[in-house]
């Protein structure tokens, strides 16, 4: 077994040898990560109902305005009768959470699978390697940067493939959950 990962291995390494450095390296896990958004996305569409969703999300939104409302004005009686109400805001948010985590048991398996390829296709013998250089010296401005997510180099700070994942999928997701309508606010 153990051989079999390892020549799977050598083989993905050898054959996208081409993605192991920058820029080709940055713009793989850029499509990477567009790619999981996207089936993520799709998934959430699919198995989640989105409509209910929406609507709960709005019901709690209008809650905590209201919450907010009464608590700078002191009101009393709304303060009691949004009290009231909160059991059911509670138990609406457990119901979204449910929902939003369905598609999640689907894709965690197959995604833990195809992380570890790439967290072992972006190592090497000295730790990991770099796969974007953002072209200005973050480590200097927010030094504990430095071994969690890039280490500096001579043209910036280079991102690790999780630093640099993190920082693109952050980035894409949002835009495009709000592209595919799966976005609740």
């Amino acid at each position: 077994m153990q051989n079999l990962i390892a020549d799977f291995m050598n083989w993905f390494t050898a054959t996208f040898a081409i993605f192991r450095e920058p820029p080709l390296s940055a713009l793989f896990v850029v499509f990477v990560s567009v790619t999981i958004s996207s089936i993520s996305n799709l998934a959430m569409k699919r198995f989640a109902d989105m409509r209910t969703l929406k609507r709960h999300q709005k019901q709690i939104k209008e809650f905590q305005e209201l919450q907010k409302k009464a608590e700078e004005s002191q009101d009393e009686k709304m303060l009691k009768k949004l009290e009231r109400k909160r059991g059911y805001i509670e138990k609406i948010q457990r119901e979204m959470l449910s929902e939003r985590c369905k598609p999640s048991l689907f894709f965690f398996i197959p995604f833990a699978l195809f992380f570890g390829i790439l967290r072992g296709f972006y190592s090497g013998p000295e730790g990991d390697l770099i796969v974007a250089v953002l072209p200005f010296s973050v480590h200097k401005v927010l030094p504990f940067l430095v071994g969690w997510i890039g280490f500096p180099t001579s043209a910036g700070f280079g991102m690790t493939f999780w630093g640099f994942y993190l920082l693109s999928g952050l980035g894409l997701s949002s835009i495009l959950q709000r592209i595919m309508g799966t976005r609740l606010m």
